[in-house]
Formats: structure tokens, C-alpha cells, sequence
């Protein structure tokens, strides 16, 4: 194995002291091995962390949203969509320009949701109490909203799905 596709870990718990090395996956598996034997709930704690895969994500929304040297921007028609997925979608895209270092918040405000959407302000401020009160949003700051791991989660199985074949998701 070439010394540059090496890796060495320490680990160090309970007084026991392990060296693991090999390519990065070699020491992964056997760093999880460890962990499982070592903390048996680690893997029943493990299949219950919620957390979104960006790679799977991001080939998700080919096609739905882009990077552009302008910023992120949504390319599917508005039209293919409720009210409450294109918020969705406009607050998805914020997440994921904010992942991948093209913004600096991962919020945006009511009035940029507004503009982004073409909503009205009283439907919009209704819908986004609904995803809220359902856990898809949070509400941070005064009038900024970010979309939750479970929001992310939910709506690449449920919307995006039907995005792709040109179905109405609602």
C-alpha cells in the first residue's frame, strides 16, 4: 500500500490503547468494529441518527436547482409545485448553497422567501407555521427560516420523487 493512501488512528478509551492503520477504509470498518464491541448502544445509536447524505442529495436535484455564478437558483417551473414544496424547495436550496460554501447563512429571511416564491404573505406565513408545527422548519432568529434534517429528509422522499416525472407534488 502506497504511504500516502495510509492512515494511522490512536484510540485511546478506558485505559486501553489501540493503533489502526490501513486505507481509510480499513480503519473506518475497524474503528466501527471497535466502537460496536467497545459501546454496544453505539449501534443502536447509530441507526437512529438522522442525517442527510449531500452527495445523494445534491444528484437529487439535477435538474431542480443549479449553481450558478450568480448563486444557487431553482430551475424547475413553480407551476409543478404547491405552495408549501416550493417554500420548501427555496429554503432546500438555501441549505445546500449554504453546505457547499456559496452562502453564509443557512436561513433566509419571510421577505426573501416572498421574493423567491412569488407567495403572499398571509398564505406563505400560514405555510410556513404548518412545516414548522409538522418539524420540516425551524424558525431561527426574527422571521429567518431553515429547513431541518428531518424537512430535508422528508422532502427528497416525498417531493423530489415526484419532480422528477413531472408529477404535481402537493
Amino acid at each position: 500500500m502506497s504511504e500516502e493512501r495510509k492512515v494511522e488512528m490512536l484510540l485511546r478509551y478506558r485505559g486501553m490503547e489501540i493503533k489502526l492503520s490501513g486505507t481509510p477504509n480499513e480503519v473506518t470498518k475497524a474503528f466501527l468494529d471497535f466502537m460496536s464491541k467497545m459501546l454496544p448502544a453505539y449501534e443502536i445509536v447509530n441507526r437512529l441518527v438522522m442525517t442527510v447524505d449531500l452527495d445523494k442529495l445534491l444528484r437529487d436535484l439535477e435538474g431542480i436547482v443549479a449553481l450558478t455564478p450568480e448563486g444557487v437558483i431553482v430551475t424547475t417551473p413553480r407551476d409543478n409545485m404547491g405552495e408549501r414544496e416550493t417554500i420548501l424547495l427555496h429554503l432546500l436550496k438555501t441549505n445546500v448553497g449554504y453546505q457547499l460554501g456559496k452562502l453564509e447563512e443557512d436561513a433566509i429571511s419571510l421577505a426573501d422567501i416572498l421574493t423567491q416564491t412569488g407567495g403572499k404573505p398571509s398564505t406563505t406565513a400560514a405555510r410556513l407555521s404548518e412545516l414548522v408545527n409538522q418539524g420540516w422548519v425551524e424558525r431561527v432568529g426574527r422571521g429567518k427560516y431553515r429547513i431541518t434534517t428531518f424537512g430535508v429528509k422528508s422532502f427528497q422522499e416525498t417531493v423530489l420523487p415526484k419532480l422528477k416525472t413531472g408529477g404535481e407534488a402537493k
